[in-house]
């Protein structure tokens, strides 16, 4: 049988979970040809700056939006299966409702904002026109994800993944040095509005809903709990640079931003993995056959280990391909951040779970502890050892909202499924200290390329060896 006719026979989902990892792929590999553009066309001053301007987005759009389109959105698609077009014109309605007024009052105490964000009004103006807009292609993506519509998703993510990557270089090019980083900011807000206004458009012709009580009413009582969650979450992939550009300066953040972001390729591909699993977790969990899930997870979770050691592997040339010798320095944060990675996706494995069952006070109050921490070690430690304290601050509250997450998934199971084991916890266990031994140990032999290399090509000997099996446990994941 050959290559095409097997992938015909595979099941929706594995196929979705293939795309939906090219979709990120697409934009990781975008993001991989334009940092080495960027940070050349930046000092690493405005790149630090840039790179700012991006956290405080992620942060004031969980505000702007609720971050409707994440695991309420799952739920939604669950529970109203006969108007899933109308929740989510609905959803993007309430979304804009949310963002006018929080800009109104940005406006109001703008002086305050102005100086806890740091950056200059209209980088702050802008940041919230793309977030009026862009919540609608979120919508509309997790849709395609829910249903399992790969091909639309992957065009769609390729065009806006090339746009972003090629106009604000070219707008960077055309400007002098002093006015890139406004142009690299302008060009990117104009191309992610423009493509949201036009899914806002299409959202609103298909689902013809802006306003519906019932949907705005359990939108706002599922994720407003759920707002410490997420803004914990963000604060632990983000707080870190605000945080090195106040207490260090700008030109540190932007070496840190620039490892983190080449690190968060492994993050990249695991949430999209994350996407595919989840309708498959919820109806697993729905006819309580949990055999599946448990198998799945150990292999995937095996998959997502071995990706961040070959990742950290590789890390001292892949670091001095894609920058200059300034970010040199930050080289032996790539393992630390890849395992950051590997754990973010492990307490998205027991979040799912309370997700499904709707356990956003247990989510919250594992959320915030780790946040809380991160914040505080940050604190401490950053004028002590510099930058390089916030790659393993941040590791080890991935660790504690991993565990975190552990205890409430097990409260959950003993009220919700009579004490059941939706996972094998102890293979989950062992596998997460054997590979945070084994990524430490790769720094070890950081000045041994021979030994690095060795060690992949027998990972993908490994791989190509017992190719049966792993397509084996792939096709474990049954069409719904």
């Amino acid at each position: 049988m050959n290559i095409l006719s097997k992938y015909k026979h595979l099941p929706t989902q594995v196929k979705a979970t293939i795309w939906f990892v090219a979709c990120q792929a697409i934009q990781s590999g975008c993001q991989f040809f334009s940092m080495p553009v960027m940070v050349r066309l930046l000092t690493p001053e405005q790149y630090g700056i840039y790179s700012v301007f991006l956290s405080w987005l992620k942060i004031v759009m969980l505000f702007s939006t609720l971050n409707l389109h994440y695991g309420v959105y799952n739920n939604a698609m669950f529970r109203y299966p006969d108007d899933r077009s109308g929740y989510t014109s609905s959803s993007q309605s309430l979304s804009a409702v949310c963002t006018v007024i929080c800009f109104a009052v940005y406006l109001i105490f703008r002086s305050f904002f102005n100086n806890l964000f740091g950056m200059e009004p209209l980088y702050i103006v802008l940041m919230f026109v793309q977030l009026l807009f862009t919540e609608s292609f979120m919508l509309w993506s997790g849709r395609q994800r829910y249903e399992y519509r790969y091909v639309s998703l992957l065009i769609y993510t390729a065009m806006l993944a090339v746009l972003y990557m090629i106009v604000p270089i070219i707008s960077a090019m055309t400007f002098p040095q002093e006015q890139r980083l406004t142009a690299v900011i302008v060009s990117g807000v104009i191309i992610q509005a423009a493509f949201g206004l036009a899914f806002m458009i299409y959202n609103y012709c298909k689902g013809k809903k802006f306003f519906q009580k019932d949907y705005w009413s359990f939108a706002l009582k599922f994720n407003i709990p759920l707002i410490p969650h997420y803004l914990s979450g963000i604060v632990l992939g983000q707080a870190d640079r605000v945080m090195i550009k106040r207490y260090i300066g700008a030109a540190q953040a932007g070496i840190y931003s620039f490892t983190y972001n080449i690190s968060l390729v492994v993050n990249i591909i695991t949430n999209s993995i994350n996407n595919a699993i989840v309708p498959y977790t919820y109806n697993k969990l729905k006819e309580r056959n949990y055999t599946g899930l448990k198998k799945t997870a150990n292999f995937i979770l095996l998959m997502v280990g071995g990706m961040c050691l070959a990742f950290s592997a590789i890390a001292p040339e892949f670091i001095k391909i894609f920058a200059t010798e300034e970010y040199y320095e930050a080289i032996y944060l790539v393992p630390i951040i890849s395992l950051s990675s590997y754990f973010t996706f492990l307490y998205c494995l027991f979040a799912n779970i309370e997700f499904f069952f709707e356990a956003n006070k247990f989510i919250t109050a594992a959320s915030v502890v780790g946040a809380i921490l991160n914040i505080i070690l940050n604190y401490i430690l950053m004028p002590i050892f510099g930058y390089y304290a916030a790659g393993y601050t941040t590791l080890f509250c991935y660790i504690m909202f991993s565990l975190g997450h552990f205890v409430f998934m097990r409260i959950v199971c003993k009220r919700k499924l009579d004490g059941d084991k939706v996972y094998d916890h102890k293979t989950i266990f062992i596998l997460s200290i054997v590979f945070v031994i084994l990524a430490f140990g790769m720094m070890a032999i950081y000045n041994y390329p021979i030994i690095r290399y060795a060690i992949i090509f027998i990972m993908l000997i490994i791989c190509w060896v017992k190719r049966d099996k792993f397509i084996g446990y792939f096709k474990m994941i049954k069409e719904k």
